[in-house]
């Protein structure tokens, strides 16, 4: 076993939102191996004398790396790009967005897709996110052949994630057609699986492939209601109940997406995923902009949780999240950058919160008695939103993504976490009691000072 090494800061901000002063974390190889809640002056003199190894970082506040449970990295390359309309057509939204990734997604060959990934996940270290969950569906090559290899690219995705140095769950997408009756277009050509046995199996074997990595999970994503069948989501779900892996798909992101499902089953999404079994996987759905009262019910009911990504949502025009429904009924909500128009996960939880004040025209809403008292109890002295918000950036992807051990400041935890700089003038004013909102309403990615993952300094 390496020496333990032992991390002093400022401020530690602990499990619940808990902030403490002066406070250490002992790391040992990758993993935590003791939170020290405050340490006085003279201790720390002893400790430096004992320990073959103290690394004072200064002036931050040390937190739990940023989760990010939703990523397409290859749209990183459309930022900048689709903001803008054509004098013809003055109607743009998601569906017409569309046509312009599936452009970008035909162009990349194998190496030039590998490098938009890394420099993805780069700028992802860069706003103190540690782990990300990439959904990933580009499979096949540019004519839409399988590679030799049929996981090629989600071996170029995994790798590019490894090069930089952060973790990853990748979320293997399952597509196989346009709509209901309606075969896959030329555009989702690199996307498609044949068949479920075929998708089946490419799946089993990529998951075989990363057993033992320890920053590697592998989960699977029938994309959405439109893209596969039903028979496929009974499939998937039994696949990953039986795997314990990650289970997630896009759901109720757009209205188009509701009425398809009315068509084909006359029922609603979760409806669907109800009668398929999905919720005995323990799934995530992302975005769920449009849920009725009886959906709301299911996710409730059924353990399902949901991942939101507010900056995308806004971006493509998709809806409010319903948060203060889901978590009027304690359902897990977690937070991913998607389309990537943004990568800034402190912006993506203040938006959770602010979203609600627009809608709502009122403050701290998501701070409410019936919210605070279903996490929290009767524990808390006053009602802060910042500790309904800050589970979603780390603890809250990490369970969502398939790991049980991170995404915390605690003992025996994965030791990936991040320093914010406190010397910068967002953080002049910032004291123990107001850190916590200071991170979660004023941060922002140029905070990031350290990036540590397993235990190593990768930024």
């Amino acid at each position: 076993m390496s020496s333990v090494i032992r991390y002093l800061a400022r401020y530690l901000v602990l499990p619940g939102g808990d902030v403490v002063e002066h406070g250490a974390l002992d790391v040992c190889d990758d993993r935590i191996v003791a939170v020290h809640r405050s340490m006085n002056h003279h201790q720390i003199i002893r400790d430096r004398e004992s320990l073959a190894n103290v690394v004072d970082l200064g002036d931050v506040a040390l937190t739990p790396g940023g989760v990010n449970a939703h990523s397409h990295a290859f749209q990183r390359d459309l930022r900048g790009r689709t903001e803008w309309l054509h004098p013809d057509r003055e109607d743009e939204d998601f569906w017409s967005w569309r046509e312009a990734m599936y452009a970008l997604a035909l162009g990349f060959d194998a190496p030039a897709f590998e490098e938009v990934t890394r420099r993805c996940f780069l700028e992802m270290l860069h706003a103190g996110i540690t782990c990300v969950g990439e959904f990933h569906y580009i499979h096949h090559q540019q004519g839409g052949t399988p590679y030799p290899e049929p996981n090629e690219l989600a071996h170029r995705v995994i790798r590019a994630a490894k090069d930089v140095g952060i973790r990853i769950s990748l979320l293997r997408v399952a597509y196989h057609r346009a709509g209901h009756g309606k075969p896959a277009l030329s555009e989702q050509r690199r996307f498609i699986a044949p068949d479920l046995e075929r998708c089946l199996f490419w799946q089993q074997s990529l998951f075989d492939r990363v057993q033992g990595d320890p920053l590697v999970k592998v989960g699977v994503a029938p994309h959405s209601i439109r893209a596969v069948p039903f028979k496929w989501f009974e499939a998937l779900s039994s696949w990953a109940k039986t795997h314990d892996a990650p289970f997630h798909t896009h759901a109720c992101e757009q209205q188009g997406e509701i009425e398809q499902s009315l068509q084909e089953y006359g029922k609603r999404p979760m409806e669907v995923f109800d009668d398929a079994g999905v919720f005995e996987c323990s799934p995530v759905f992302v975005h769920a902009t449009h849920l009725s009262d009886r959906e709301l019910e299911l996710i409730e009911t059924g353990g399902g949780s949901v991942c939101a990504c507010p900056t995308t949502e806004r971006n493509l025009g998709d809806g409010f999240l319903p948060a203060t429904k889901l978590l009027e009924r304690g359902v897990r909500i977690s937070l991913g950058s998607d389309s990537h128009a943004e990568i800034d996960l402190w912006q993506e939880m203040r938006l959770v919160e602010y979203h609600e004040r627009l809608q709502k025209e009122r403050r701290n809403v998501l701070a409410s008695r019936a919210i605070m008292q279903k996490f929290f109890g009767d524990t808390l002295e006053r009602y802060d939103v910042a500790r309904v918000l800050w589970p979603m950036s780390n603890i809250n992807g990490a369970k969502d993504l398939g790991w049980q051990d991170l995404g915390e400041l605690r003992e025996g935890f994965l030791a990936d976490f991040v320093t914010v700089d406190l010397s910068k003038p967002a953080m002049w004013n910032v004291d123990r009691e107001s850190l916590l909102s200071h991170l979660v309403f004023a941060s922002h990615p140029g905070l990031v000072r350290d990036v540590f993952v397993g235990g190593k300094k990768v930024l």
